[in-house]
C-alpha cells in the first residue's frame, strides 16, 4: 500500500464503528476486544459483519446532499440484495471528520463487501468475525 496517506490510515484505525441495533449499540475498534460485536452477532445468529459507508468517496469530503444520496444508494443495494443489516455510525476520534452514516451488514463475505465498497468509491471496510478483533480491509482503490 505504498503511497496511502498515513494520516488517513491512522484516522481509520482510531474511528469507532458503531452498529445501531434498536436501543442497543455495539462498537468495534480496529484490533480491540470483540465483546460488543460478539454479543450482537450472537443475537442476530451471524458469524461475521462488515461496516461500510458510502459517505465521502475516496476520503474526499462531500456535501451533505451528496453523502445522503450516496447513502440512499447503498440502502437500495442492500434492500435489492436482501442483505441483513442495521444502521451504523463511523465516529472519528477527532473533529477533523464528521460522524458518517453507514451500515453493519451481517454474514456478507469480505470479498463481496470489498466489491461493494469499491463500487461506492471507498478505500476500506471494517470486518469482524465472532471472537475476533475488527480488521481494516482495503479495496483496490487504496492501492493506486
Amino acid at each position: 500500500m505504498s503511497g496511502f496517506d498515513p494520516k488517513l490510515l491512522n484516522a481509520y484505525q482510531q474511528t469507532q464503528y458503531v452498529a445501531l441495533d434498536g436501543k442497543r449499540t455495539a462498537t468495534a475498534r480496529i484490533m480491540a476486544d470483540p465483546g460488543d460485536i460478539d454479543g450482537l452477532l450472537e443475537k442476530r445468529g451471524a458469524a461475521e459483519l462488515v461496516f461500510i459507508t458510502a459517505w465521502n468517496p475516496r476520503s474526499i469530503p462531500a456535501t451533505q446532499a451528496a453523502n445522503e444520496a450516496a447513502h440512499a444508494r447503498l440502502i437500495d443495494i442492500l434492500e435489492d440484495e436482501d442483505l441483513d443489516y442495521v444502521p451504523a455510525e463511523l465516529r472519528p476520534a477527532t473533529k477533523e471528520w464528521p460522524v458518517e452514516k453507514g451500515v453493519a451488514i451481517f454474514d456478507l463475505a469480505p470479498f463481496d463487501a470489498l466489491q461493494l465498497a469499491e463500487m461506492l468509491g471507498q478505500y476500506a471496510i471494517v470486518w469482524q468475525g465472532q471472537g475476533q478483533p475488527a480488521q481494516l480491509l482495503f479495496t483496490r482503490l487504496a492501492l493506486v
